[in-house]
């Protein structure tokens, strides 16, 4: 089930709420999944594409991009009838990006860490299931995997995930225990399960690696960081080719340069450690 999906609300006709939580409009979380489902290598999308991106029914999808595009969050391309991010969605983007001023110092600490890692080092958000690729950096003149932001990956099976659950709140936990149940994809056990032996490994190391956990030929090593300029922790991670990316090379060079990196950054910013 699509976490937007949740169970006991009516049907998609009105602005509903669902679940046990009353509060939870899940009308505006299916708009809301609708936007977060454009990356930034596509191009316009219909709604047949957002349908299959979402979950959500065709006819949904298509109140959705009309009211949307009539906010100005979605712009309406009508002699193809497809859709792709409107000028409102720049506004907020602008907005937030200001709101977390640790990303202007995180820059030339990010870059510096790509170039001198040769990995793809990335800003992961927690997006309902999943970790959304917020930010990446690059690094120079060599090839990395190729990961773009807005791409999601699985929290129960990634580096950033894991390191997500290793660092969150216990309100955090409970939430996410919930919706994985609701979703069908984990049990409560397993959740608890994968929670557990999460701190064990983050305590232990100071850093959580995934050895092909999630794509067998990637590897990638994570460092939450907490901001009080917001609720929940951030994650930031490396990752490469196993070939480029070994183990060895985790627990003994990446792993250890990343958690002095997100460091610095927390003693340039006065930030809050996750750790």
């Amino acid at each position: 089930m699509n976490p937007t999906e949740k169970s006991g609300g009516t049907d998609d006709k009105g602005d509903e709420t669902s679940g046990p939580d009353r509060r939870f409009a899940t009308t505006l979380a299916r708009g809301l999944s609708v936007l977060r489902a454009f990356r930034t290598s596509d191009g316009p999308l219909g709604n047949q594409d957002l349908a299959e991106r979402t979950g959500l029914p065709k006819s949904t999808v298509s109140r959705m991009t009309y009211t949307l595009s009539q906010l100005g969050y979605l712009d309406h391309l009508r002699s193809i009838e497809k859709y792709r991010l409107g000028p409102a969605v720049l506004a907020l983007g602008n907005i937030a990006r200001v709101n977390l001023s640790f990303l202007e110092a995180a820059q030339p600490i990010m870059q510096e860490l790509a170039d001198e890692t040769g990995t793809l080092v990335a800003f992961t958000v927690r997006d309902n299931l999943s970790m959304l690729y917020a930010h990446c950096w690059r690094p120079r003149n060599v090839a990395t995997i190729w990961l773009e932001v807005g791409r999601k990956i699985p929290i129960d099976k990634t580096a950033s995930g894991r390191c997500f659950l290793a660092s969150a709140s216990e309100l955090e936990l409970r939430e996410l225990r919930r919706d994985f149940e609701t979703s069908g994809e984990l049990t409560g056990a397993a959740f608890d399960g994968i929670v557990k032996e999460s701190r064990r490994q983050f305590f232990s190391l100071g850093f959580m690696p995934s050895i092909g956990s999630w794509v067998e030929t990637i590897n990638a090593v994570a460092v939450p960081f907490r901001s009080h300029e917001a609720s929940q922790a951030f994650v930031f991670n490396c990752g490469a080719l196993q070939e480029n990316l070994s183990e060895q090379r985790i627990l003994t060079e990446v792993g250890p340069l990343l958690r002095r990196r997100i460091g610095d950054l927390e003693s340039m910013t006065g930030q809050i450690a996750a750790r």
